[in-house]
């Protein structure tokens, strides 16, 4: 009773700690993302708060499958390195009688990370998609923003629009500059405005105007009319999956033969799998030996984490893109990471009967 509790209550304090530690982290960074998409037009700036908790919950699993990995790691390395292990192995305990209160601590937070995952982060990231969209919808100032000559963030493109409607949600009389290698082309048209489409990415539709094309200092250019044209706002690198799948409900994703659809399902189901895989292999890789340094097994732990869920991300991208087939999924990646854990547990069983 005084090995399983004291154990629980050091690892239960350790992971507050490390959770709020991440949280603020995450937090930070993302007001800085969102309030530099604000700057740019990308998202209202009355949005900014709002958004920053929806992906406060939807980066919740992540942030508790590294906090279970980190806590467990971090109270085992403490107990080797007060030299309480070996009273506890003299004791007639061994390094597999620690599984069982690591498990009652970590079921719990590996169970609500897969409610977070399967439920509660594709909820968020539905709702903020519809939340930005709506607050696009009523903010006048965008990225092409009125009476303002708003340069790209990769400087190739330039807009200005000289105003707003109310009641359209439209600019009137709307430049475009873009460069590309040596030419470089110029639009006007009479009026513009913005949308989102299905993939969450960002166009400026224009209608009745006129484009001209050409290389500086050269008189001839290509003039084209046009009616109605549509232009794509610089984005991001795609995800393996589109943030409408990303959205979408795990009931919804079920029984698809989408191979997109597939891995965005193997990835939620990989989070709590992982998350409790790398706890239990946090307990052998916690060894501490005094002549090998101080920080080299946390190290090396930290090292195989971001190994393991990089990987993760890897054959998500294999799944969605067909190299991998669907019926084989994620599931060689974690078996090989069981196997693995069962590994370290035998060799450090091994060097203890040794020792």
């Amino acid at each position: 009773m005084l090995f399983r509790k004291t154990l629980i209550q050091e690892m239960t304090w350790v992971a507050m700690a490390v959770f709020a530690v991440l949280l603020l982290l995450v937090m930070t960074t993302q007001v800085v993302r969102l309030l530099g998409q604000a700057a740019i037009g990308a998202l209202a700036s009355s949005a900014v708060w709002a958004m920053m908790g929806f992906a406060a919950v939807r980066y919740l699993p992540i942030l508790m499958s590294l906090m279970l990995f980190v806590s467990v790691l971090a109270s085992m390395t403490r107990l080797w390195r007060d030299n309480e292990m070996v009273i506890w192995f003299a004791s007639g305990r061994s390094i597999r009688n620690f599984i069982a209160p690591v498990l009652e601590f970590s079921l719990p937070v590996v169970a609500l990370i897969a409610v977070l995952s399967l439920v509660v982060s594709p909820w968020a990231l539905k709702k903020g998609n519809e939340f930005r969209e709506k607050s696009m919808s009523r903010q006048e100032v965008t990225q092409v923003a009125p009476g303002v000559f708003r340069e790209s963030p990769s400087a190739d493109r330039v807009y200005f629009v000289e105003n707003f409607t109310n009641q359209t949600n439209a600019g009137n009389n709307v430049f475009v500059q873009m460069k590309k290698d040596k030419n470089i082309s110029i639009i006007m048209a009479e009026k513009g405005g913005m949308f989102l489409d299905a993939n969450g990415e960002r166009w400026l539709w224009l209608g009745k105007g006129r484009s001209y094309q050409g290389e500086p200092g050269k008189i001839e250019y290509d003039s084209v009319t046009f009616d109605h044209a549509q232009l794509r706002i610089e984005t991001a690198d795609r995800p393996a999956t589109s943030p409408n799948t990303q959205a979408t409900s795990t009931l919804d994703l079920l029984g698809t033969d989408s191979a997109e659809k597939n891995a965005e399902i193997a990835w939620r189901l990989s989070l709590p799998l992982s998350a409790l895989i790398l706890t239990l292999a946090a307990i052998p890789l916690a060894f501490f030996n005094p002549r090998g340094g101080r920080a080299l097994n946390l190290v090396v732990a930290v090292f195989l984490y971001f190994v393991y869920y990089s990987m993760v991300n890897i054959m998500q991208a294999w799944v969605a893109d067909g190299k991998v087939p669907m019926w084989i999924n994620m599931w060689p990646l974690h078996v090989f990471a069981a196997v693995c854990v069962f590994g370290l547990y035998v060799w450090r069983s091994n060097s203890r009967s040794v020792s």
